[in-house]
């Protein structure tokens, strides 16, 4: 009798265990221009594809032409390219929400924006970006991209290659 409770609980568990890992949706980045000149600006397209049972929050922080929901990885041929500083960082940013919710199957309309307003893309060579955006519980909303939690479970992109060619622009030139 404990055997087959204990193999009861296994099973259970083990259906539980698959139904929170399982992610509700998936995160497709892509670009128009997969080549460029340095000075030039980089858009990132990104959608998201509910693969749940259930309506999923695909709500869009803008801020600066680009959506903060997402949390954006930018590498070049050296390793993580850093974060453009701010000439006037206590200024802050201004943004606007967009509320969206997608329904089970159906794909988000395209957000993302321009990257190169956070990462520097002025020397020549091979960028790789992806990017990531947390799985929201019911406890939690969108709106600020900034409540992103250590232990929050998130969803990651695929990874897309930026090509920069010409001589390089230094970034404090203007374009």
């Amino acid at each position: 009798m404990r055997i087959l409770f204990g193999l009861i609980m296994l099973g259970v568990a083990g259906i539980a265990y698959s139904q929170t890992s399982q992610q509700p949706f998936t995160i497709t980045i892509s670009t128009a221009k997969p080549e460029v000149i340095s000075g030039d600006s980089v858009y990132l397209d990104v959608v998201m594809t509910n693969i749940s049972d259930h309506d999923v929050d695909c709500t869009i922080y803008a801020s600066n032409a680009l959506d903060r929901n997402y949390r954006y990885e930018v590498f070049d041929e050296q390793g993580p390219v850093p974060k453009i500083r701010r000439k006037y960082p206590e200024i802050g940013e201004t943004g606007s929400s967009f509320p969206c919710m997608i329904k089970p199957g159906e794909n988000s309309r395209p957000s993302g924006g321009m990257i190169s307003i956070l990462y520097d893309f002025h020397r020549p060579g091979k960028y790789t970006i992806q990017v990531s955006r947390p799985v929201w519980g019911d406890d939690q909303r969108p709106g600020t991209a900034m409540t992103v939690h250590n232990n929050q479970p998130e969803v990651k992109s695929n990874t897309i290659t930026i090509t920069v060619s010409g001589p390089e622009v230094p970034p404090d030139l203007p374009r």
